[in-house]
């Protein structure tokens, strides 16, 4: 993407440890080889006390995460995950025990936290939640 100030690889960034506040990780992480890797690195590079926001797609009422590194040809990915480029389908309870496992605290911000209206307003999903996490 033009204009971005850098282009990592997730799994092994050029930061030095404790070095952001902040970040936001927005549809990333089923996209990455290894999710337990590039968790470990955001937790890596966020300061003590920092935050971020890791949202990904969850799919609801899925018990167990789906993911195969078996299936790497497009028309295997479409038909497991949805999309050619996603490696996993996650769900919920399994993407909250990944950010825990990587030392994350994380925080579920909901319709409760924002409040019907809101969501109504941006059209969201009663169900959607906003994921984040500190150190």
């Amino acid at each position: 993407m033009a204009g971005v100030d850098h282009v990592v690889d997730l799994m092994n960034m050029p930061f030095a440890a404790d070095s952001f506040d902040f970040f936001i990780c927005s549809h990333v992480l089923e996209h990455v080889e290894s999710d337990s890797q590039a968790i470990s690195e955001l937790y890596r590079i966020t300061k003590p006390g920092g935050r971020g926001i890791l949202m990904a797609p969850i799919i609801m009422g899925l018990e167990r995460t789906i993911e195969d590194p078996s299936v790497s040809d497009e028309a295997g990915r479409w038909r497991l995950f949805g999309q050619h480029d996603h490696v996993r389908l996650y769900a919920r309870d399994d993407y909250i025990g990944r950010m825990q496992a990587g030392g994350f605290h994380v925080e579920q911000l909901g319709e409760e936290y924002f409040g019907r209206d809101a969501f109504k307003a941006l059209g969201l999903k009663s169900t959607s939640v906003l994921y984040v996490v500190s150190k």
